[in-house]
């Protein structure tokens, strides 16, 4: 009796031991099935930590190949025809710091590409649209395809100008109004709103009426003679009286009356399509479209026009007829 209760208890502790270190006690069979597994295990482990460490330097010596190690270069795919204008190289000069191609970088980095999209896809980049592709070339050149925001027009708010899109979408750049002087493109003043950051559209009513005019006129023959487009009045709301878009030309203090912005006459005024027409001729007949006059007011009649009767023409039975 006493040796069963010995046996019992050197089992107990047999049992309280195995429990402690995590395993009851395997048969032996069973244990070197588990030790063989383990044996494995530890062998593939080996074997795939030799394979990574064999390609990192694998890796490395590649990089260190003189092909690959190279200075990388950039190069815009498919610009259009303005960017390439020598005018406009400060345009991409911008563009390329804001890139930051660095030194320090390879042909072989897998993230270089989506690093640089991602740097040209940020709203305040302003000059781009959309990024189209980035890819790095087997020779070490970077090439970037975009859709690029042309600029359609300054726009004067307070002392400086700013330039916008077609969609009014405001461009890189705070500029002296006397830098919009000669300048191909026209100017809309007397805007109501402040300019948003670079990247973000311009919001306001008149300056979306202007864009659209400035839209229209853009490639007419008189072009040259508009040198800005007046807001101030737009709507009516300094006087109601006055006409809503007035023409500055390059005469000093003349202006044509245009009235309503385009595909707002609602009726009581002529449409822009005839106030063109009317422009164009008073351009062919009298070489101005002020025809040196203080005003001209064409919101009405397409076969006549209304101006300072101390300053009226001489009669002519052709003037603005056809």
């Amino acid at each position: 009796m006493a040796r069963r209760k010995l046996k019992q208890k050197k089992k107990q502790r047999d049992d309280a031991e195995s429990t402690r270190f995590g395993f009851l006690r395997l048969g032996g069979e069973h244990r070197s099935r588990t030790v063989r597994g383990a044996v494995w295990l530890a062998a593939i482990g080996c074997v795939a930590i030799g394979i990574c460490i064999g390609l990192a330097r694998l890796e490395t010596r590649v990089h260190a190949l003189d092909r690959y190690d190279r200075s990388l270069t950039l190069r815009w795919v498919d610009l259009p025809d303005w960017l390439q204008l020598p005018d406009n190289k400060h345009i991409l000069d911008g563009l390329a710091r804001r890139v930051d191609l660095r030194a320090e970088d390879r042909l072989l980095d897998p993230c270089l590409a989506e690093r640089l999209g991602r740097v040209l896809c940020e709203p305040t980049v302003g000059w781009i649209k959309s990024v189209d592709r980035v890819a790095v070339e087997p020779d070490g050149v970077v090439s970037i395809r975009c859709k690029f925001r042309r600029p359609v027009s300054w726009v004067q708010h307070g002392r400086y100008c700013y330039l916008v899109d077609a969609e009014g979408v405001r461009l890189p750049g705070r500029y002296a109004v006397s830098d919009c002087d000669d300048s191909s493109l026209m100017l809309i003043e007397a805007v109501r709103l402040d300019p948003p950051a670079t990247g973000s559209v311009w919001r306001g009513a008149d300056l979306a009426a202007g864009l659209r005019l400035v839209t229209l006129l853009t490639d007419k023959p008189f072009r040259h003679q508009i040198v800005s487009v007046d807001v101030a009045n737009h709507d009516g709301r300094c006087d109601r009286s006055r006409p809503h878009i007035e023409l500055a030309t390059d005469r000093a203090g003349s202006r044509v009356w245009w009235g309503r912005p385009p595909d707002e006459e609602f009726g009581t005024e002529i449409t822009a399509s005839q106030k063109i027409t009317l422009l164009d001729t008073l351009y062919r007949q009298w070489g101005r479209i002020d025809m040196n006059r203080s005003y001209v007011n064409i919101m009405t009649w397409p076969d006549r026009i209304a101006m300072p009767a101390t300053e009226r023409p001489a009669k002519n039975g052709r003037l603005l007829r056809g």
